[in-house]
């Protein structure tokens, strides 16, 4: 019935947050190197799921069906699924993982530890446990919408260069191109949902979504905080101390012009400090005149509370 992809996937901000917070420290500060190890870490579980997108993409199933990728939702706790695979007669979740070294899932406590080539050993939460949660806050998530459908799941490894030791589990863990297989092996059933209600579900889905807003940088790493760099980086050559001038921003540096290179560094603000921007904040931070910043502040399309000097702005992230 052809590919119906309905959430696309987009690049985490949290990546965004980690590569302002790169980009505006000094070279010899010390939480540099953490930052660059947690920003690879986020960039390579970001690239194992775009693995699995290209798999939906390619391939087409004979079944009416739609396809979310990221989705955020709402039970009774937040959750978050990697990719979200639903049809009338039942939902996939599947969860991606892409962890380097040599991988053990335990089930007691429940774990996945990883090895690598240097022996180094560190644990993280079972990936079995966390598709199971999400598989029942779906199916409380369908019930609350007095909606019946069986949930599956199975954890995909990114790359098949990546070996795991499993213990006797009924989770399945697949490769990217063993996805459309296992689809096609699920149980064949009537649909449980007409068209409209189905229609309605995917539409609902999608409605529901929450960006997830990931802790601002700063407070995760505080020692950070008042050493971050400020000023307008050049989209062209990425020197950050870009001039103010009527019609927009030139670079001191390679000459060019920009005439909206500061929508990035209110974006680098909220990702980095969060809260709420006042005009002090955005003149200090661009080094700015106060009417520029008035200007600035309002040509975006930013969240206004308050009025004069206690007017403040907060940032919709899309």
């Amino acid at each position: 019935m052809g590919n119906f992809i309905s959430k696309s996937r987009k690049e985490p901000l949290q990546l965004e947050g980690l590569y302002a917070a790169i980009s505006r420290l000094p070279l010899s500060h010390r939480t540099l190197p953490i930052l660059e190890t947690a920003y690879a870490s986020r960039k390579a579980g970001f690239g194992g799921e775009q693995q699995l997108d290209k798999v939906f993409e390619n391939y087409s199933f004979p079944m009416k069906y739609c396809v979310l990728h990221d989705v955020s939702l709402v039970s009774s706790t937040p959750f978050q699924i990697d990719t979200l695979f639903v049809t009338p007669s039942y939902a996939v979740i599947f969860e991606v993982k892409n962890i380097s070294g040599e991988l053990k899932i335990i089930n007691n406590p429940p774990q996945l530890i990883r090895v690598l080539n240097n022996g180094e050993v560190k644990g993280f939460n079972s990936p079995i446990t966390q598709v199971e949660n999400n598989c029942t806050l779906l199916q409380d998530w369908f019930h609350s919408r007095n909606i019946t459908l069986p949930v599956y799941s199975a954890i995909v490894l990114a790359y098949s260069k990546q070996r795991v030791e499993l213990f006797d589990t009924k989770t399945p863990f697949l490769f990217p191109n063993a996805v459309p297989n296992f689809i096609r092996n699920l149980p064949i059933v009537p649909p449980l949902l007409d068209e409209e209600t189905f229609s309605a579900l995917t539409s609902d889905l999608v409605k529901s979504h929450r960006e997830y807003i990931p802790t601002p940088i700063c407070l995760t790493y505080p020692e950070i905080k008042n050493k971050i760099l400020t000023g307008v980086a050049c989209p062209s050559c990425n020197f950050l101390g870009m001039q103010k001038y009527m019609k927009g921003w030139r670079c001191t540096a390679c000459g060019r012009t920009s005439s909206d290179a500061h929508k990035q560094a209110i974006r680098d603000w909220f990702l980095l400090y969060g809260g709420k921007m006042k005009n002090k904040d955005c003149r200090t931070f661009l080094h700015i005149e106060r009417q520029s910043a008035t200007r600035i502040l309002q040509g975006m399309n930013l969240r206004l509370e308050g009025a004069n000097r206690n007017r403040t702005y907060s940032m919709f992230f899309k």
